[in-house]
């Protein structure tokens, strides 16, 4: 018996056997390569986050607050838009209800962007201060958008906490909003609310690397 000699034979098994390696081969390593391009073929998600948020859910215990403000360019006078605030904070008996070490996912967190006037806003509860300590009551923040990769900013402070010195209103006092420590006012709700503007810098040495 002898093997075909019929160059239309040879064409169809080799493009056969071309075939086949191709489909191994996507077997092996496709379903990496997919994720991969899909991963990066995904929008940003924070693009769609609104400017205004609420980071508790309702019946969360505690003295409602909001905060809000706008967030300028390095100028100082120009609203950005599109700016992330990432904000994370205790419960109001002072615990981070998280696990895995990092705060930033403890269970009272959120995120905004900036609308086309640079305003942001986030409804809360006023944290407790670390059980057993004379720390502050604060909210931690974190900045960032395009051109400024994420920084973290003084924290939210709030200028009638007990525990909050002298020094440290004069310190972290800034001028008018733009003061990390935020003069409370209650509307008739009851509800705390409090004003900061923020310029957003280049991060230096308080940049996070995410």
């Amino acid at each position: 018996m002898t093997l075909s000699r019929d160059p239309n034979r040879r064409s169809s098994l080799k493009r056969a056997s071309l075939v086949a390696l191709a489909i191994l081969m996507f077997g092996l390593t496709g379903c990496n390569q997919a994720r991969s391009l899909h991963r990066s073929g995904l929008p940003d998600e924070s693009s769609n986050l609104p400017w205004k948020t609420t980071i508790v859910s309702e019946g969360e215990r505690g003295e409602s607050l909001v905060i809000s403000g706008i967030i300028y360019a390095p100028d100082g006078r120009t609203p950005l838009e599109g700016i992330r605030l990432f904000v994370y904070q205790t419960d109001a008996t002072g615990v981070y209800t998280t696990s895995g070490g990092d705060n930033r996912n403890t269970r009272i967190h959120g995120e905004m962007r900036t609308n086309a006037e640079g305003r942001y806003e986030f409804r809360t509860i006023r944290p407790g201060s670390y059980p057993g300590s004379r720390q502050p009551q604060h909210i931690h923040a974190y900045v960032s958008g395009p051109g400024y990769p994420e920084y973290w900013i003084d924290e939210f402070h709030f200028f009638d906490d007990p525990f909050v010195t002298d020094d440290m209103r004069k310190q972290l006092g800034g001028e008018g909003n733009q003061s990390s420590v935020l003069a409370l006012t209650r509307d008739r709700e009851g509800v705390w609310r409090g004003v900061r503007d923020i310029v957003v810098e280049r991060c230096s040495r308080n940049c996070t690397g995410r």
